[in-house]
């Protein structure tokens, strides 16, 4: 953030306090003259004055750059605000809407660090009628982090037409990055995303591949959930081993009214400041005990215990998609 930007935040938001401060420190000034014998000249205790003032001011500066001068509640008003109005480009303009049919109830949610961020999720249906839902977290924030992220929903949208299984779409987007890198070498090699792909019928067998956070899956029948780990490669030039052999597409199964959990690291890698606790097992627990019945609900109240746990000052994109079998 620019200097003069940063000036006119702290103007705007810490302006009561500086006509305080200030109004005080005139206030002292003018007893002080009133009362004052001189062995020391009038122009040097303004001088000293002066000084001070500017010292008092430039400490409060300060205190607003280390956060300390707002209060918490302040901060997390602003971001719960902007959490209910939406106020995230990628979720407005580039992630699929939530989409409802006969087999399947699939909803997504995404809070992005920056107005355009790395996160992402799609799903789509095949010509076939299958079901196709991806999941991922491209390194670093900002727009180009935004379009790597693109450039991998573009690739997803255009392969599941052409392969049958998660882990040759997957590869083929390795070869197209490898190609697109060779060409504009100015892209940078240390650029990756985690990516989960996941493919369904209408009977609930699932197929997915990537590299990803673990899956948590519920299932309604036994009232539990279950952790279902992800294995497969990053989307990245460089930060797959050789050696590694291929791992083909793995399976789970949902029946009716299982619901599938699928979010990227900065949900539970949000943090408190004051207490240092990441939000992880607070994620797991809340899954576990939360009503079931409307999942766009359970979104929107998981975002606010997550926004609530870090006191309004979330550190990283988070992106969650839930899937609901009927």
């Amino acid at each position: 953030m620019r200097s003069s930007t940063t000036i006119k935040q702290y103007m705007k938001d810490a302006w009561p306090i500086l006509i305080v401060l200030n109004l005080s420190i005139l206030g002292c000034l003018g007893i002080g003259l009133k009362f004052y014998t001189p062995p020391v000249r009038v122009p040097i205790v303004l001088l000293l004055v002066c000084c001070f003032t500017l010292f008092i001011n430039f400490s409060a500066f300060v205190l607003f750059l280390t956060e300390r001068i707002l209060p918490k509640e302040q901060e997390f008003g602003k971001i719960i605000k902007r959490f209910r109005r939406g106020d995230s480009r990628m979720q407005n303009y580039v992630l699929p809407l939530d989409y409802v049919d006969e087999n399947y109830e699939i909803r997504g949610r995404c809070m992005t660090y920056n107005p355009i961020g790395g996160d992402f999720y799609n799903f789509l249906k095949d010509k076939e009628g299958n079901y196709w839902m991806g999941i991922g977290d491209t390194s670093g924030h900002g727009y180009v982090a935004g379009l790597f992220s693109l450039m991998i929903m573009n690739q997803m949208s255009h392969l599941i037409h052409k392969f049958e299984t998660p882990h040759e779409i997957i590869d083929q987007m390795l070869e197209h990055l490898e190609e697109r890198t060779n060409t504009y070498p100015h892209i940078h090699r240390s650029l990756y995303a985690t990516f989960l792909l996941m493919k369904a019928d209408e009977k609930g067998n699932f197929y997915h591949s990537g590299i990803h956070p673990s899956l948590v899956l519920y299932k309604s029948k036994e009232d539990k959930t279950y952790v279902v780990s992800t294995d497969g490669k990053f989307l990245s030039t460089v930060m797959n081993s050789p050696l590694k052999k291929p791992k083909l597409s793995q399976s789970f199964k949902m029946d009716r009214d299982d619901i599938l959990f699928c979010f990227t690291d900065g949900l539970f890698e949000q943090k408190n400041r004051s207490i240092g606790g990441y939000y992880g097992e607070n994620l797991y627990k809340f899954l576990e005990t939360a009503p079931k019945k409307n999942i766009r609900k359970l979104i929107d109240d998981l975002f606010f215990d997550v926004v609530k746990h870090t006191g309004g000052r979330i550190q990283d994109d988070m992106s969650l998609m839930v899937i609901r079998k009927f």
